[in-house]
């Protein structure tokens, strides 16, 4: 067996004992980082998600809305299908609208058009934001026959 000489001894020893020196300072950061990054990072997830569940909600009521006024329109409806219709529309629609409301009223002179509101509230993911009640209006013509003026 070879001796090695005493210069690349001190040399290997030195670079290995200035390695072990500058490493320690950083022992523990990785989980510190993460403890102050993660909340964060949680927050901005649920409120995306309740950004998007209030998104869905409001859709939800939209498309209610029209299909009251799609069912109210038709010739010669008679009165609450239009009310009917969305409620059919909401219980298959799921829970993305809670307390749904709706509200169909003739509009116009001599009744010729008709508007459906729909208003309730999203699902609420994080408790402390309060978030805006939804409310959505449709508007439509009614069907009717008119007579033709030569």
């Amino acid at each position: 067996m070879r001796a090695v000489p005493a210069i690349l001894r001190f040399r290997t020893t030195r670079v290995v004992r200035n390695r072990s020196v500058s490493g320690n300072g950083d022992r523990g950061a990785s989980p510190v980082e993460l403890a102050v990054v993660l909340p964060a990072i949680f927050v901005l997830i649920f409120v995306s998600l309740q950004a998007a569940i209030w998104y869905m909600a409001r859709s939800t009521a939209l498309n209610a809305a029209q299909e009251a006024v799609n069912a109210q329109r038709t010739f010669e409806a008679g009165d609450g299908v239009g009310e009917t219709r969305a409620q059919v529309f909401l219980d298959r629609a799921g829970d993305w609208l809670l307390d749904a409301e709706v509200e169909v009223t003739p509009v116009g002179a001599g009744d010729t058009e008709v508007s459906a509101t729909v208003t309730g509230q999203a699902i609420r993911v994080v408790p402390l934001i309060p978030l805006p009640p939804i409310s959505e209006t449709a508007h439509g013509t009614v069907e009717r026959w008119t007579d033709v003026v030569p």
